[in-house]
């Protein structure tokens, strides 16, 4: 993708398709993941634990997959097609994502009580 500011004093500009308006907790920037999950003032420890546990999930199903006689591929593209309904590249901030996250059958906890409700759930505690 390609940004043409319409200048004459100026060359088209090759642009990434990250997140950039800071609406994503984790947003992908170009080559790495950005953590906007917590507060400046806040400790980030806990919330760095609970992603590196289901990062550590993640890996543990995908080895699982390869394993089990997946090709390496073949056990990311599953992994993918799986998980692929709950990419949203839209405003995680807009009045439209409650309405997508409800059609794509995904829970919107909107509320810090709701989202720590949770974690008492039979699948989290199978994560941790």
């Amino acid at each position: 993708t390609s940004v043409d500011p319409t200048a004459a004093a100026t060359m088209p500009v090759a642009t990434g398709i990250e997140d950039r308006n800071r609406t994503a907790p984790f947003p992908f920037c170009g080559n790495r993941f950005e953590f906007r999950a917590v507060g400046s003032s806040q400790n980030c420890s806990f919330p760095i634990a609970i992603c590196n546990t289901v990062m550590a999930s993640g890996m543990a199903h995908l080895s699982s997959l390869v394993e089990g006689g997946l090709s390496p591929r073949d056990a990311v593209a599953k992994v993918f097609k799986e998980n692929r309904h709950v990419i949203f590249s839209g405003n995680g901030y807009s009045s439209e994502w409650p309405i997508e996250a409800a059609r794509r059958g995904l829970p919107n906890l909107s509320t810090t009580p709701l989202a720590i409700a949770t974690m008492k759930s039979d699948k989290a505690k199978a994560v941790f």
